[in-house]
């Protein structure tokens, strides 16, 4: 599903929504007593509006809002990245994105009051006790806010859109692609390394 910023559950038609969901669990060939019922009784039906992000797309995630007085409007968490689900890393993606933008932010203002920079679990001091080499102003923290995060989330992105292919493809061909994939790489242990992989935080 494309972007669409404008767009209103409110709008969404309940009979046509309903009548879609249906057709759904009939070609995937879900029991009806199971989800039906529910489907049939429903009075509202709404769909989400973003499912993935392009990570490659060259918008950015900052950028000054015009006759702002130097004001910023930065994205982060789904507003940034919003990807499939398939490795469960949305909140954990989030939670980071907002982790490191803090740290961004508070290095401008204590720029700004020309106080001591503290130690930052992802920075490093100099030797000689001096603040941090790196952009001061808002304009280059946020930058590197966005260079610091980009990397894991939109690896984290691709492995979620290929694995969620894999794993719901209802193709006898890929089911059994699937299985095999699985098998294979339990055994080897990069499963595991996908998954702790996209777990760690890195920010």
């Amino acid at each position: 599903v494309s972007e669409n910023v404008d767009w209103n559950p409110d709008k969404a038609a309940p009979t046509e929504t309903q009548e879609k969901m249906l057709g759904i669990i009939q070609e995937a060939g879900i029991p009806d007593e199971g989800v039906r019922p529910i489907i049939d009784k429903s009075r509202r039906f709404f769909e989400q509006g973003v499912y993935f992000h392009n990570p490659f797309r060259l918008a950015g995630w900052s950028k000054q809002v015009k006759d702002s007085g130097g004001c910023y409007c930065v994205l982060a968490g789904d507003a940034a990245h919003a990807m499939p689900p398939f490795l469960g890393q949305g909140s954990n993606q989030a939670i980071q994105d907002a982790y490191c933008l803090a740290t961004k932010i508070f290095r401008h203002n204590a720029n700004v009051v020309g106080v001591p920079i503290p130690h930052l679990e992802d920075q490093q001091q100099q030797e000689d006790g001096e603040q941090e080499q790196g952009p001061k102003d808002i304009e280059g923290l946020l930058k590197e806010y966005e260079k610091t995060r980009w990397g894991p989330t939109a690896s984290i992105s691709i492995k979620a859109f290929f694995l969620g292919y894999v794993e719901i493809g209802s193709f006898n061909l890929v089911a059994k692609f699937r299985d095999a994939l699985f098998f294979t790489l339990g055994r080897l242990g990069i499963a595991r390394k996908i998954y702790l992989g996209a777990a760690t935080p890195k920010v």
